[in-house]
């Protein structure tokens, strides 16, 4: 069993008294680097403070950039926004004596409601110019699993008991260590057994002169995988590893009037047929995403004399993806996402996509009921056409969405009337109607209340 470091774990509600402010602080020395990991599947973003300074934020399964600062005693903050409330909420806070050339990472952890904070700190590790090699340390963030084992090596070698280079159970981190620059594969057994396999890499590349934490977690609904690794590199850059044995998915929505009932292949030579008779407002099955494929090509449906859309298959693994058709005759396009629909416990999520090819600029209104919005701010303003927004934040309620061009009142969809409880997701797409001047909103989940 490789040694593991010392950690500090902490109930992250509890406050510690005795810091002074900074300018009653002895004199520096020297410099560390913090960062913060954000290891609590439920949360949206959360923010990352020395005393009450902002140094970065993250979502689950990310961290912030490492930001140098001195050799001092700091109270560090954790916040979090929760809808309905007009400031950022503190949930956690950790006291830490910073000593000199030191990396600290902050594990954030468990829920907001009870959260957990574990210290990981190792020295900073400095390379020659001449160095052919990098460091690496690995780390157990996924909640939901007991001890495991971590094998790093080449494609051609077999996880077996003894080649283990860390054994570690949740919140525990393995010291750093030097590896040749060059291919590996990471592969995560149950302690003790290398043929229960809970995750697998594709062969990737590491850099020399650089280090990386190299971190798994839980999967959430955005991943395909139950497990899912992430490579946080020393400069701030990151790298999300996907599990080769869980493909991503795709799901295809048609916006296009013009683009018509359409088959969608993913070969050249239009012999492997995905979706069948795709029309106008249809929502396919997630369907796996073939390794070997580089396009998917839509046509006629029955008809392969002619391709109508090519959409780029997304390169990276692991990922529930979902493409949109849009356009007009002349003009088809295809806007792929991967739309966040992984439930948070500060909010409801509303997902707009405006899909309409009609309006170019759209405004999005969520008032309370029976509220007219002509003295109200759009929650969205000026939604491009095929433009993706990102996910808005509701309090628990009941509220009546409305469409308007943007700048203008007329409201051409709407009201729809929605209900929603914190952990919601309302994932809709505004579109066309066969009427040009009237649009429709289609709901994908958390429709209009009966």
């Amino acid at each position: 069993m490789k040694r593991i470091l010392a950690v500090l774990i902490c109930a992250a509600t509890l406050m510690i008294s005795g810091c002074g402010s900074e300018s009653s602080l002895p004199k520096a020395t020297g410099k560390a680097n913090l960062r913060a990991i954000n290891a609590i599947p439920t949360s949206a973003e959360i923010s990352f403070l020395i005393e009450e300074r902002s140094i970065g934020s993250a979502r689950y399964q990310n961290g912030t950039t490492p930001t140098p600062f001195d050799d001092l005693i700091y109270t560090f903050n954790f916040e979090a926004f929760y809808a309905g409330e007009t400031s950022f909420r503190r949930f956690a806070s950790q006291n830490l004596d910073v000593e000199p050339n030191k990396d600290y990472v902050f594990l954030v952890a468990g829920s907001l409601a009870n959260p957990t904070i574990t210290l990981w700190q190792g020295d900073e590790r400095i390379f020659d110019e001449a160095d052919t090699v990098f460091a690496a340390n690995f780390a157990h963030a996924s909640a939901s699993l007991g001890e495991l084992d971590y094998y790093f090596a080449d494609a051609a070698v077999i996880p077996a008991l003894g080649n283990e280079v860390a054994t570690l159970s949740f919140g525990e981190a393995s010291e750093a260590a030097d590896y040749a620059a060059g291919d590996y594969v990471l592969t995560i057994t149950a302690a003790g057994n290398p043929n229960n396999v809970v995750f697998t890499s594709s062969s990737e590349t590491y850099n020399a002169r650089d280090t990386y934490l190299i971190t798994s977690f839980d999967g959430d609904l955005n991943n395909t995988a139950p497990v899912f690794v992430r490579a946080f590199g020393r400069l701030g850059g990151t790298a999300a590893i996907p599990d080769v044995n869980f493909p991503s998915t795709m799901q295809f929505l048609n916006a296009s009037m013009d683009l018509g009932a359409s088959d969608i292949y993913d070969d050249e030579l239009l012999t492997s047929l995905r979706v069948a008779n795709h029309d106008f407002l249809d929502v396919s099955a997630e369907l796996d995403v073939a390794v070997s494929a580089l396009n998917f090509y839509y046509t006629p449906a029955g008809d392969t004399s002619i391709v109508s859309l090519e959409s780029p298959i997304p390169s990276f693994g692991g990922l529930r993806y979902r493409t949109v058709a849009t356009g007009m005759a002349g003009s088809l396009a295809s806007v792929t996402s991967v739309p966040d629909i992984a439930p948070v416990e500060t909010h409801a999520k509303l997902l707009p996509f405006q899909a309409s090819n009609n309006f170019p600029f759209l405004d999005l209104y969520l008032v309370a009921p029976d509220v007219i919005i002509d003295d109200v701010l759009p929650i969205r303003r000026a939604l491009g056409s095929g433009e993706i927004s990102p996910p808005a934040a509701l309090a628990a309620g009941t509220y009546d969405l409305y469409v308007t061009e943007t700048t203008e009142k007329v409201v051409i969809a709407g009201p729809y009337r929605i209900t929603v409880a914190i952990g919601d997701v309302v994932d809709l797409l505004i579109v066309d109607t066969v009427d040009p001047a009237v649009l429709d909103v289609l709901f994908l989940s958390g429709g209009p209340t009966p």
